[in-house]
């Protein structure tokens, strides 16, 4: 692992569709200054530890993040803009609050030291299920999964317990 509790998190540019049906971009310096933020990652929209799992754990958890002095919560995937958009509508995200942000080309993940690929199942450079909790671009907390499929480290639950 490359980055870890302490370090500057890495200046990344991502990706988002605004509610126009705009692309925009913005660097993780831009987003991330003078916040406190949770960034949630994840291999992919739709599939199943990631909607099943792991973004609805944040979604029911928003308020209890925004009591802890959580300014924003984003959630990166290794999608394009399009696919990131409709399952932020689907799964309630972009209701609740969750900025869904892409970063198509793994950047992020080769950056992080946290990518994977599993053959034969279209899942190339994909990202590892990670939580951060970033303050003012540095890493405080880092929470990932040594096992694909599961999502028990990094969870709302997980997280919120450690910042109480």
């Amino acid at each position: 692992m490359k980055y870890t509790v302490g370090d500057e998190f890495p200046d990344v540019t991502f990706n988002w569709m605004d509610d126009n049906f705009e692309v925009q971009k913005a660097d993780s310096r831009e987003l991330f200054n003078n916040k406190k933020i949770i960034l949630i990652g994840m291999p992919g929209a739709f599939s199943p530890t990631c909607s099943m799992m792991h973004l609805p754990s944040f979604i029911k958890s928003v308020k209890e993040f925004e009591r802890l002095k959580i300014d924003e919560i984003f959630c990166v995937l290794v999608n394009d803009v399009y696919v990131a958009k409709v399952w932020g509508e689907t799964t309630g995200a972009n209701k609740a609050g969750i900025r869904i942000i892409t970063d198509p080309l793994s950047i992020l993940a080769e950056t992080l030291d946290f990518e994977f690929t599993v053959k034969g199942t279209g899942l190339l450079r994909r990202l590892q299920r990670f939580t951060a909790v970033i303050n003012n671009k540095k890493i405080e907390k880092l929470y990932f999964e040594k096992e694909r499929g599961v999502c028990d480290m990094t969870s709302a639950q997980t997280v919120l317990k450690d910042l109480a």
